[in-house]
């Protein structure tokens, strides 16, 4: 059985947090991803954001 939940319980992993409160995510997979991320680990990573932005050196 799949249990659907309100995204914004995941919105602390996102660097840009906004609520969509008619938008749910199965629960077990987003639990699996949010636990296995590194402590105060936000998305985008910061360090690869500013790669992306910045181009090649």
């Amino acid at each position: 059985m799949r249990v659907q939940v309100i995204s914004d319980l995941y919105n602390g992993i996102f660097a840009v947090q906004q609520s969509h409160p008619d938008l749910y995510v199965d629960y077990s997979i987003w639990n699996r991803i949010n636990m296995g991320l590194p402590e105060k680990y936000i998305l985008p990573d910061q360090r690869i954001l500013t790669v992306l932005l910045e181009g090649p050196k």
